[in-house]
This record gives structure tokens, sequence and C-alpha cells, in this order.
């Protein structure tokens, strides 16, 4: 049995106590059957890049235990509380609107432990951004482009040069963000279950999946 599934197995009942039973449900289906196919991003922050614009300003500071209360509707089965660096995004009314996790190549141990092949191991210059939320009230409004443009120049003054993330390749919310924050796709993940059995697997991004990408941002293909 591996460390990923004795990891899950171990959080089952502090998610009952927590009352997460519909969380847990939808994971089991899931895990009889599903596929999950998701642009790889990537930023390269040594390119200048203009910060999108917002409906809400807001600056970004480390997450406090405080702000937790405002991320109720972030349901996870809290294996992501596990990395250390996570940052929100505040209005100027001091209200946590956006989180994100930011993860170095010094957790890259953690990170295989937690999730095995999902996500690839980090170079020293790379960062990964995880588990980004927007408070619903706070959606529509154009702060998760700016939240993320923000974390990624925080981990450009770490040290990094490149930022990674990870969406659904149907989100097209997600890609529109992404793309607004100055990252683009740069391969495709699949994940599979079938009866518990899970597959992985990384691959160049198909033609398809280019053209749907560049039609869900409303990007033009290049003249002939």
């Amino acid at each position: 049995m591996s460390s990923n599934l004795f990891n899950k197995m171990a959080l089952l009942p502090k998610l009952i106590k927590e009352g997460k039973t519909k969380y847990l449900w939808t994971s089991f289906l899931n895990r009889l059957y599903s596929k999950e196919i998701a642009f790889g991003f990537k930023r390269d922050l040594s390119v200048p890049y203009k910060k999108p614009r917002t409906l809400k300003p807001i600056t970004i500071r480390e997450f406090q235990e405080d702000d937790e209360v405002f991320f109720v509707d972030n349901s996870n089965n809290g294996l992501i509380n596990n990395f250390y660096t996570c940052y929100v995004g505040i209005t100027n009314e001091n209200i946590p609107c956006a989180r994100v996790w930011l993860i170095d190549s010094s957790q890259n141990k953690t990170l295989n432990h937690i999730w095995g092949d999902r996500f690839p191991q980090l170079k020293a210059d790379e960062v990964l951004l995880e588990n980004v939320f927007t408070v619903p009230k706070f959606r529509g409004m154009g702060v998760i482009p700016a939240f993320l443009y923000d974390v990624a120049e925080k981990s450009r003054e770490l040290g990094a040069r490149y930022a990674i993330t990870f969406g659904e390749v149907k989100n097209i919310n997600t890609s529109r963000s992404y793309d607004y924050a100055g990252f683009s796709p740069y391969i495709v993940r699949t994940v599979s279950y079938f009866l518990f059995i899970k597959s992985i697997n990384y691959e160049e991004i198909p033609s398809d999946k280019m053209i749907f990408y560049n039609k869900s941002i409303n990007r033009k293909p290049p003249a002939k």
C-alpha cells in the first residue's frame, strides 16, 4: 500500500469529524472512475510583465490562523497543510479574498510523499503555486490574475525564475485568469482512476487542446 494512500486514510477520522462527508463521497466516486486533464502553466519571472487590473485592489501577505474562517468553502483533504508557505490576498478593507500555497524545491520530498507523480519534482529555480482559491463573494472581480501576479513576483524576490501551476483544460475561467497573470500552458497532465488504481501521464500539448485553449482566451491563431 502506497504512502499516499496511508496519508489519505489517516485523514478519514478528521474529515468525518469536520462534517466533510460530501467531500469524502465525491472522492470515493472519483476513485472508482474519473479522468482529469489539466494544463501545466508556467511563467518566466525574468520576463517583465505588467500587473493585471482588478476591480478589487489587493495586497498579499502570509496566511495567518485567523484567516481560516474566510476559507470554509475551500474543501480539501487537508494534505496541502503539510506545506508551510501560504499566501492570502487582502482587500483594502483588510479582508482575505484569495489564497494559494507557494512550494519551492526544498519541499520536493514532501511533495512526492503527499502526491507522488501528480506534480513534477521542482528544480532549484522553480516554484509551484497550488490550491488556488477565491472566496466566492469576490469572484468575477479579476482578483485571481492580480493575486497570482503578486505571489509570482514574491517568488521571484525569493530567487525563483519560473512559477508553475495547474488548471483543468475544461475550466475556461481558470485558463483566462492564468493567461491574464502572465502564465502560458507548457504541458498536459492526465490523472485517471479506475477501480482505485491511479495512473498519471504527462505529454506535450496536443494541437486540439492548444486550439481549444486559444479559443478559450480569445486568442487568434497565427497568420499563415
